[in-house]
This record gives C-alpha cells, structure tokens and sequence, in this order.
C-alpha cells in the first residue's frame, strides 16, 4: 500500500471514531443532560417598619418561584410566570412580623428541577410598640422627654422648669425622678397624666437615681455627704421612713431591686475598685457578684429575677453585659466602639434600653438612646439585635420604660 492510500486510511479511521465519539456524546446528553448550576438570589432592599418591605433579584436559567423565610418558616413565595423569559427577575415582598423581636431573613430561588439557591441571611430588628421616659438637654436644660420605640416619635413630657434627671416609673404608674429646686437635688414624684409634682425629700438636698420597688411600695436613692461619700437609702414611696442602707467612705449607689423586693443590687466603688454586690434587707447579707480586675457597675436585675445586666470595661471600653444573679456565666451583649452604659430592663425581660456615645456633639451630647433584644434565649449573637432610637448632637440619656 502506497503511503497516500495509508494516509486516507488513518484519516478515514480518525473520522469514524470521531464520529463515533460524537454520537455517543449526543446520545449520553440526550439521555443524561448537564446539570445547570442553581439559580442565584440576593437582596436588593429590605425596609423595616410596621410592615416589612423585602426586594430580591434571581439569576438563572428557567427560575421557577422564589420564597421568603424568616427562620425556619416559610412567609412569603412568588411563582414565577414567565420561566424562560426572566433572567434575571425581581420579586417584591411585604411581611407582617408576628411580634418584635429579631428575625434571621433568607430567601430562596428554585429552578425546574427544584434545585435551589439560597440568599446570605439578612437580620431584622422588630421594636416594641412601647414607650420610654429619657432626660434630654435638647431645649436647653435636661428635661423629661418620651419617645415612641416603634416610630420613634419623641415629645415633651415634664416641661423644664428645672433641671429634671433619672426618671423611674413604678408599677402602679407613679413616676419619681431627681429635680433641682433651689439649687438643691430633690426627689419627687409624678403621675403619668398630671405633670404637677409633689417633693418627697424636703430634708435633703443631694439626692440621685431613685429606683422603685416591683410592688411601687419602696422607694431607694442616693444621697452624698459633706465628705463626698454617697450612701443608698431605702424610704417608703411617699418618702417617709427614710433608713440608710449602706455606709461606707466610697461609692454605694445605682440600686436595682430584685422581683420579691427583698434584695438590691448596687455598685460600691472604694478607690479604683468598682464592683457589684447584692444586699438583703433584712439580714443585712452582702454579696460580691463581680470580682474583675475591671470597673464593674450599673446592675439592673431582670423581671425575671434570673439575670443582672450591668457595664464593664472587661474587654477594652464600658460594655452592656449580663451574669446569672450569683455572678455566674458573664456574657457580653453589646459591641459599641464608642462605650455603652445605662441598662434598663424592659417589663417583659426582652429589651434592654441603653445609652452609646455616638452622637455627632462633644461629650456627654455624644449621648443617644438605644435598645437592645436580649431575651433569656438568646445566647448567640445571631440571636439578639439593636435598635437606635435617636440621633443628633444633644444629651439624651436616662432612660426609662413606661408603664402605661
């Protein structure tokens, strides 16, 4: 055989295989096509308010539907009428939360085949529909102000007649707060409805931070010394009966009562030490809950008795953290680079309303009010969340939930 009849014969050869190969392939896609990548989905805007707006984009080929989770239940899902026509295609939500709290979002695209291709989780925050009672210092001198949580509506609510501090509203809706009259810190006492005040500590002249007890029946506060001592005093609601409480040459102030009334929580700070202890009132027991080489302060017992928030500058800067009421398993719960301070429990043990320095004004008018889901569950991260509340360059601080 010559070499151009074994040249054509090679060539014939590779021809036929390669045709073989061509129609198995044909036949093996056929039968077995190519997967298709899952489709894609993300986000594209999420608006939160009374009602959740949520708008996501898919990419693939031959989208079938898309669905909104929060959690591990199914809220929302749009089919898609056009398969082969909508790539990408926009879908548009809105969503009825069931309560407040914090709720993980997914979403999720399905194509023909029910593959599927899920979305990052996008957390939302649903605040209460509750009020909180703050001192501002924006009309001038610090005033009581209140504020909406849900559409963060704010007014006047004790007009600044004088310097108005540190309200604390009591179970039976008695509010008491600390007032400068004649240049003399007093406690009084308010209702809700009728802002006409009554003293209740006409024999003193340095009283701070008044705290109720869960029955509305006690009332304790600071008061400081000529020497620069502050001691706590319990009273009745009325301010009768007043008793020391503590007596020490330091700090003993900040007082929060637990749910039975019987036992406080305070803050005694004594040189550089600041720590939290817990005094019964009858026996007279004292109890250190924190022994950190930092500054612990500011304890706010829960309504249900199980927990204690407070601050610390344990991890770098003044945090909101909790511990189980012996001390116990502290965990930190805010992050702020700024500091945070001044935790108060709401009345179902869910929030904590709180104050960080990242306003836009100079020292304490870096002051803005905040919240914070902390539900007795929610010991992951992922499980809490936080609302701001105000932004501007004034002193909002102090504050407390009403209860109406």
């Amino acid at each position: 055989m010559s070499f151009l009849s074994k040249l054509i014969a090679i060539v014939l050869a590779a021809t036929l295989s390669g045709g073989i190969v061509l129609v198995a392939y044909l036949t093996f896609a056929t039968f077995f096509p190519p997967t298709s990548p899952p489709p894609r989905i993300e986000f594209t805007s999420v608006e939160v308010g009374d009602i959740v707006t949520v708008s996501v984009t898919t990419r693939g080929e031959r989208v079938t539907r898309a669905e909104l989770w929060a959690g591990d239940q199914l809220v929302a899902r749009e089919v898609n009428p056009n398969p082969a026509l909508s790539n990408p295609w926009a879908v548009a939500w809105q969503w009825q939360p069931p309560h407040a709290g914090v709720y993980p979002l997914a979403a999720r695209a399905y194509d023909a085949n029910n593959g599927y291709g899920a979305s990052s989780l996008f957390g939302v925050v649903i605040p209460p529909q509750q009020k909180l009672l703050f001192s501002s210092n924006r009309d001038g001198g610090h005033a009581l102000y209140e504020i909406q949580t849900d559409t963060r509506a704010t007014g006047i609510w004790q007009p600044p007649l004088s310097q108005n501090r540190q309200p604390v509203v009591s179970s039976n809706k008695t509010v008491a707060f600390v007032s400068n009259q004649n240049n003399a810190w007093q406690l009084v006492t308010r209702t809700l409805d009728n802002p006409a005040f009554t003293i209740l500590t006409p024999n003193l002249n340095t009283v701070q931070r008044p705290t109720f007890s869960p029955d509305g029946k006690k009332i304790a506060f600071e008061i400081t010394n000529a020497n620069g001592s502050t001691n706590l005093v319990l009273s009745d609601a009325d301010g009768k009966n007043q008793r020391p409480v503590t007596d020490n040459d330091g700090y003993s102030g900040q007082a929060s009562f637990n749910p039975t009334g019987e036992t406080i929580a305070y803050t005694l700070r004594q040189g550089n030490l600041s720590d939290i202890y817990t005094l019964a009132l009858d026996s007279g027991q004292l109890t250190r809950l924190t022994k950190d080489a930092a500054q612990d302060a500011q304890p706010a017992w829960s309504p249900d008795g199980a927990r204690i928030a407070f601050v610390s500058n344990r991890s770098g800067i003044a945090q909101i953290w909790v511990m189980h009421t012996d001390g116990a398993s502290p965990l930190q719960l805010t992050n702020i680079p700024s500091g945070a301070e001044q935790p108060k429990w709401s009345p179902d043990g869910n929030w904590l309303a709180f104050v960080a320095y990242t306003g836009s004004g100079e020292g304490n008018n870096r002051r803005e009010l905040y919240l914070l889901y902390a539900p007795p569950h929610a010991v992951k991260e992922e499980q809490r969340g936080v609302i701001r509340l105000t932004q501007n360059d004034v002193d909002d601080t102090e504050p407390a939930w009403m209860i109406e």
